[in-house]
């Protein structure tokens, strides 16, 4: 059988115009037809180990480091690749072994898109500070001032993990592998600009083994279509410490997971915040915590949308 491919918005009614006051001739009457995707995961999705000196050694950053010297610039940071081939991103570890209170780490990298990202950390005394963003790979750490003692940095299990709502290859359920002929690629979750997400709902069948937050983001533009700095971990929904998708069920927003009224204005159009001028498609990732590493669990995630209804009607 053919495939057909809509750029959208389709519409149903017969009408689509709104010159006057009669019902049926001149007020429109038109609705949209809505779009569903599903994202099967499990916890092995998400679930790597803590690795405190993943990606730089004390050995290489002793005293009075300023430059960090890198393990390897071009790894992927949690060092493995969520189900269906696309490589994760996490949250880093900067530890440092003498008094650094105060100095701060200007971390580069890339984030779970692949996009350069950037981010300021606060060093800890005698102690481990964790960024706030998602890192795939950290290409440079350079200190405001030199290390009072040996810097080491990793990962650790209790930070926050991205992955994309997007696959290489239909794993889950067709056990489909990179070498695959004619792959499918039905779980991607890639959402056009300008569109409108009517619900968002995680069904859990599995429950999970340790409290999971979690929150979904997507890639948003920046001034004159930059890409820097565009990974926004909840664009959607969700937030950190709030949304615990553990137990088995069905979570709608906004109260069985999480949506505060900015969220849903960006669920509104999902090219709100993007820069005027420059809307892009949203690929969605969804970033979630757990209180230690999960060995169960069975979910999957269905958005539902609109497409392009904010553009041309």
């Amino acid at each position: 059988m053919a495939k057909t491919n809509f750029s959208g918005p389709i519409t149903t009614g017969p009408i689509q115009v709104n010159t006057g006051t009669t019902i049926g001739e001149n007020v429109r009457d038109a609705a949209f037809i809505t779009n569903t995707a599903t994202f099967p995961f499990t916890y092995a999705s998400f679930a790597y180990a803590t690795d405190a000196n993943r990606l730089a050694v004390t050995g290489s950053n002793p005293t009075s480091t300023e430059t960090v010297t890198l393990v390897d610039a071009t790894q992927n940071v949690p060092g493995i690749t969520a189900v269906g081939g696309f490589e994760m991103a996490s949250m880093i570890t900067i530890t440092s072994a003498g008094a650094d209170s105060g100095k701060t780490a200007t971390v580069t990298g890339t984030d779970v898109f692949g996009y350069t990202q950037t981010e300021d950390v606060s060093l800890a005394s005698a102690g481990v500070a964790t960024s706030t963003k998602t890192f795939k790979t950290v290409t440079s750490i350079v200190l405001d001032s030199a290390s009072a003692n040996t810097l080491e940095v990793g990962i650790v299990v209790t930070g926050a993990v991205s992955v994309p709502l997007r696959s290489l290859f239909n794993a889950n359920p067709l056990s489909q592998t990179s070498s695959t002929s004619n792959k499918n690629l039905a779980n991607n979750i890639v959402i056009p600009a300008f569109s409108r997400i009517t619900n968002i709902n995680l069904i859990v069948t599995t429950a999970f083994d340790q409290n999971t937050f979690m929150q979904l983001g997507a890639n948003v533009s920046q001034a004159l279509g930059s890409t820097t700095n565009t990974h926004d971990l909840d664009y959607f929904a969700g937030q950190s410490a709030t949304t615990d998708v553990k137990a088995v069920g069905s979570r709608h927003i906004p109260v069985y997971f999480f949506q505060n009224a900015t969220q849903q204005a960006n669920c509104m159009n999902v090219s709100d915040d993007d820069a005027s001028g420059y809307e892009v498609d949203k690929a969605v990732v969804m970033t979630v915590n757990c209180a230690a590493a999960p060995t169960a669990g069975v979910a999957a995630l269905d958005i539902t949308w609109l497409q392009k209804i904010n553009g041309t009607n």
